[in-house]
């Protein structure tokens, strides 16, 4: 009740004539829009050492994004509690409000890494993307680390940084512009080049656009999950077979 009071107060009316007539539903708004806008404050500048990491450390790579996306996971689950297991259970069990979303967003996913892969890397193959390319050991703990980082830690740090922590719901140019300033921050992680970045907040649409339609954080989590899955069970199996035969 309180969540629904406060979204339609702030639409339509100002700061004072909700503290008039609304005085305790005011503060819990107001408080709660500061509150959210602290919790960024810590990651945006954990990105911003990454990203400068990656531009001086770039051999470094793999153990930059790994430190990267752990720190994300533990400032917004262990600290934060914006992923509950219990939760994410319960939707596993939905499968017309769960399911169909997920199924629809990782085809979504798949498009639009066709429409990177066989219309925009090969008309613009003589410009170099800065792409930030992530390089591993040839060795199996290293592999299974990579695994792990890309098909578990990735999806679930992205989702939850990138789209809840940033998205907020109220009006739908303020929906709108944090979207896209969502996809921005996204895609600077991923690349330094302006290619790159349009490539990777290509990427980024399809589960920003689930987060947006759903305001379900599990429905883009698990999709981007499945996708990072498809997108590298293969290549991390292969390697995995080269290792222990060579």
């Amino acid at each position: 009740m309180i969540d629904l009071v406060k979204t339609d107060l702030y639409n339509k009316w100002d700061v004072c004539s909700i503290f008039e007539f609304y005085p305790r539903q005011a503060t819990f708004f107001v408080f709660n829009k500061e509150y959210a806008l602290r919790r960024l404050y810590i990651p945006l500048a954990w990105e911003l050492l990454f990203v400068v990491s990656t531009i001086i450390m770039p051999k470094q790579s793999f153990h930059l994004f790994f430190i990267f996306y752990l720190g994300l996971l533990i400032y917004y689950y262990y600290f934060h509690k914006q992923f509950s297991f219990r939760k994410f259970s319960r939707n596993l069990k939905r499968i017309k409000r769960f399911w169909i979303p997920v199924i629809i967003t990782f085809f979504g996913l798949l498009i639009a890494s066709q429409i990177k892969n066989r219309l925009i890397l090969p008309n613009f193959y003589a410009v170099k993307d800065g792409t930030i390319s992530i390089i591993t050991r040839n060795d199996i703990i290293p592999t299974i680390f990579y695994a792990m980082m890309m098909i578990i830690m990735k999806p679930v740090a992205e989702e939850l940084f990138f789209r809840k922590a940033i998205i907020s719901f109220g009006s739908r140019k303020k929906v709108f512009l944090l979207s896209v300033a969502s996809l921005i921050l996204c895609a600077v992680s991923r690349a330094h080049g302006l290619l790159g970045i349009a490539e990777w907040m290509l990427m980024g649409i399809p589960v920003t656009i689930a987060y947006v339609v759903t305001r379900n954080i599990y429905i883009s989590v698990m999709a981007h999950v499945a996708f990072e899955f498809y997108d590298n069970i293969y290549s991390i199996v292969y390697a995995i077979g080269r290792i222990l035969n060579r």
